[in-house]
């Protein structure tokens, strides 16, 4: 009896430690804590670790629980996560990725990802990497640092297959919280077809390479809070680089410091986004600027430094994906170029083979500080408009600084260019939103107040119905300064019905930008008389467009005859459509001209009131009232340093060119081509 005791209790321990879990795993692997010391990894910053770390990670994963990278700094190349496992970084340690591209791709490819000849820019590798894993996590207070900076990576906007920081890839159930991520040679988190995302109290630095996005989501059921980005790329982006949506996203209480967009949905934008909200969070300059320079790049916007934002909210759409259901709300940002931009666009249509669509989009509680005269937008394309859009609560301190010649801007359609706020390459003739191609959007206690005076209206609408602006309008602003309505149809202002479509001011006098039946073309302030010879449409009168030079002759006032320009000023003579006139086609108004003597169309180059007139190294005036002088656009392939028409009293006309050292100022007519029926 006592023997048979005996026996039934050792097969129970037995039975005990051979049990598995649901998993297959032996109990006793479940839960463990493992150190990376305890497998041969050195702290000293040089040895290549791993191996170890790996090694570690894999014993773990016979079971589960905790990788633990103690205090110091510990080399290594790629690490690829395991389900089931927790990489914990402790105070002061610091997992520092190695800065050579082979030993990237010699993890990566090709059992990975494929041969290195393939194109696909997704699919790149990472220092930290996980694949159809599940129950993963990085967590601690230590450091990862990618050394992005080093010159063994390609350092080129969009230069592929650089490694990320941290890639997961079709995941469920992941974490990354506490922990300091810096320097990636590239995206520095990239969560891709992931179900269930906590991301949590991360502070991200990196400013060591072009494309060091701080977070970019591309999975559903995501949670990003309390977390520190600090980039010289876009501070969290949205993205669905697959036919899955990018969906069920709550961002919030953020601090996100940024040298491009700060809050980004899009480019990449296939799939879908649906349901994502993104609130209480901070937006401001990055603390560094390595590689966009806004102020150089970006100098026609009037930016006043380099180191901004170009975007605060940059909502995007335009490679066919379904945007919708998206909320962005009680946000704070200055140092930005343009506070909100809003793009539906048809540039690639790779999985639907349909246009985008941008709907159901609140922006609200918005507070922004504008460092450029490049206004907010929402515009789609003639195809797909945006549609309900919704501004409420928006108190926006804008730099103003918009000219008379801003508010006549043409804006080009570019319907397949990368979207960006500075895309249009132009200054906006609106001085707060700029809307085009757009159904039932609606303005609700949108406030703007201008640091300098600013020419151009409050609003422009473009192909736009069926919206509205309520409680927005400050008390002295007339309609045609507050809105300008082009192709427009039911647009109320205060409830009150707006009458100014068509491009035409209320009372239905040519706007600005227009030719009136007269043949006057108004831009702002200045007013031209034009005439058309053949299929030109010539200014009769001079420019006073840019930016004047002092020059002026005995008892007549600057500008009374139009400004005059040097070589460098006269490229900024001619209003948004017009130009200079070339050689040849001064020839041409020569002949028109002498081929039809004392005609009307003679008398605007003869009279002496429409003269211009050479200035001569200090100014001294040649020939006043006897004969005009003319600038024309140089003669490339002369080399030349200018090219002028002039003619006299008499009619008698010459076309020259000029080699001068000494500084000549000319008077400017431009030209513009006329349509042909």
């Amino acid at each position: 009896m006592k023997n048979s005791i005996y026996i039934i209790l050792f097969l129970l321990v037995y039975v005990c430690i051979s049990c598995k879990d649901d998993e297959g795993n032996n109990g006793m692997y479940q839960n463990r804590t493992v150190n990376i010391l305890d497998y041969g990894a050195v702290a000293d910053g040089q040895t290549d670790n791993t191996s170890a770390i790996q090694a570690a990670i894999d014993d773990c994963a016979k079971g589960s629980g905790t990788v633990v990278v103690p205090r110091g700094t510990f080399l290594t190349g790629p690490i690829f996560l395991k389900s089931n496992i927790n990489l914990h970084l402790e105070k002061d340690a610091v997992l520092l990725g190695v800065n050579t591209m082979a030993d990237y791709y010699n993890a990566f490819y090709p059992a990975v990802f494929g041969p290195m000849t393939s194109s696909s820019g997704v699919y790149t590798p990472s220092l930290i990497y996980a694949d159809n894993v599940e129950n993963i996590s990085v967590t601690g207070s230590g450091t990862i640092n990618g050394q992005g900076e080093s010159e063994n990576f390609p350092h080129e906007n969009n230069a592929k297959r650089r490694p990320k920081l941290i890639f997961f890839i079709n995941c469920k159930n992941v974490k990354v919280e506490g922990v300091t991520l810096r320097n990636s040679a590239f995206w520095v988190q990239h969560y891709l077809m992931c179900d269930g995302v906590i991301l949590k109290d991360l502070t991200v630095y990196s400013h060591s390479n072009w494309n060091n996005d701080g977070i970019d989501i591309d999975s559903k059921n995501v949670e990003v809070t309390n977390c520190h980005i600090d980039t010289d790329d876009d501070g969290i982006c949205f993205k669905s680089d697959t036919p899955l949506s990018c969906e069920n996203v709550v961002v919030k209480d953020c601090v996100i410091k940024s040298n491009c967009n700060a809050i980004k949905f899009g480019t990449s934008g296939f799939g879908g986004f649906k349901n994502i909200a993104v609130s209480d969070c901070q937006v401001s300059k990055a603390s560094e600027d390595n590689f966009r320079h806004w102020a150089i790049n970006m100098a026609w916007s009037g930016v006043t430094s380099n180191n901004v934002a170009i975007a605060g909210i940059a909502i995007e759409s335009v490679d066919g994906a379904a945007l919708e259901d998206v909320s962005v709300s009680n946000i704070q940002m200055e140092d930005v170029v343009t506070p909100i931009f809003v793009r539906l666009g048809d540039r690639n249509r790779t999985y639907t083979g349909v246009p985008s669509t941008l709907r159901n989009v609140v922006i609200s509680d918005i507070t922004a500080k504008s460092e450029s005269k490049l206004s907010c937008s929402i515009t789609g394309v003639k195809a797909a408009s945006v549609q309900n859009v919704t501004l409420k609560n928006i108190t926006l301190n804008l730099l103003g600084k918009g000219t008379q010649s801003d508010a006549a801007a043409s804006v080009p359609e570019k319907e397949a260019e990368y979207p960006e706020a500075n895309m249009f390459k132009t200054v906006l003739p609106a001085s707060g939103f700029y809307v085009r191609h757009a159904d039932n959007i609606t303005f609700d206690n949108v406030q703007m107040t201008f640091r300098n005076p600013d020419a151009r209206p409050y609003f422009v609408f473009d192909d736009v119905k069926n919206s509205a602006i309520n409680n927005s309008r400050p008390e002295s602003v007339a309609d045609k300064n507050f809105l300008k309505g082009i192709s427009i149809s039911n647009i109320s202002i205060d409830g009150v019905l707006f009458e100014g479509g068509g491009g035409e001011t209320p009372d239905d006098k040519p706007g600005p930008g227009e030719i009136g039946e007269d043949g006057v073309f108004t831009v702002g302030s200045n007013s031209y008389q034009t005439q058309i010879y053949g299929n030109l449409r010539w200014m009769v009168t001079n420019s006073k467009e840019g930016i004047p030079v002092a020059k002026t002759y005995e008892g007549k006032s600057e500008g009374e005859n139009g400004y005059y320009y040097d070589a460098a000023g006269k490229n900024s003579a001619c209003p948004p459509g017009w130009r200079l006139p070339t050689w040849e086609e001064a020839e041409i108004l020569k002949a028109t001209i002498e081929a039809n003597p004392g005609s009307e169309a003679v008398k605007w180059w003869t009279d002496a009131d429409f003269g211009a007139f050479a200035g001569i190294n200090s100014g001294n005036w040649t020939l006043w009232g006897e004969q005009g002088v003319w600038r024309l656009a140089d003669r490339e392939s002369d080399g030349r340093k200018y090219c002028t028409m002039t003619i006299k009293k008499d009619g008698t006309i010459s076309i020259e060119e000029g080699s001068s050292k000494n500084p000549r100022w000319y008077s400017v007519r431009c030209v513009q081509d006329v349509e042909q029926k």
